[in-house]
């Protein structure tokens, strides 16, 4: 069985959201942002519909566990919740994960978010999102 594809993101995102601003009131640059009106942050020819601030966790860990450690790490300890950042209309920590084993028709996946790291997200006002496919 080949290692699923994870990816663990926290984002921001809103039609007034300024990633400048987050990032200043956070400390904190993103991965990956983008201003409603100016270019994507995939490619300069598409204009973007809303602006997204983006924080992508780094490790190669199979454990989501391990990515939201990283991800509480990084973001710190920020005196205003994210949900409440100006601009921001949306605030989730997003997990993705992706089995590449085509051959397993059935697939379990499993993980664990710990008690601590829940009461972290909802401190940070985030909900989640996540896709298994």
């Amino acid at each position: 069985m080949e290692k699923p594809e994870i990816d663990v993101s926290i984002y921001l995102r809103g039609d007034e959201l300024q990633p400048e601003h987050v990032s200043q009131v956070l400390g904190v640059q993103p991965t990956q942002f983008q201003t409603k009106g100016g270019p994507t942050s995939h490619s300069t020819k598409v204009i973007a519909k809303i602006g997204v601030w983006a924080l992508y966790a780094q490790t190669d860990s199979i454990e989501i566990s391990d990515h939201i450690d990283e991800l509480l790490k990084m973001i710190g300890n920020p005196i205003t919740p994210l949900d409440e950042i100006d601009g921001v209309e949306e605030a989730y920590l997003d997990v993705f994960i992706s089995s590449s084993d085509e051959n397993d028709a059935r697939k379990t996946v499993e993980f664990v978010i710990s008690k601590d790291q829940l009461k972290e997200l909802v401190r940070l006002g985030l909900c989640g999102h996540f896709t298994v496919s």
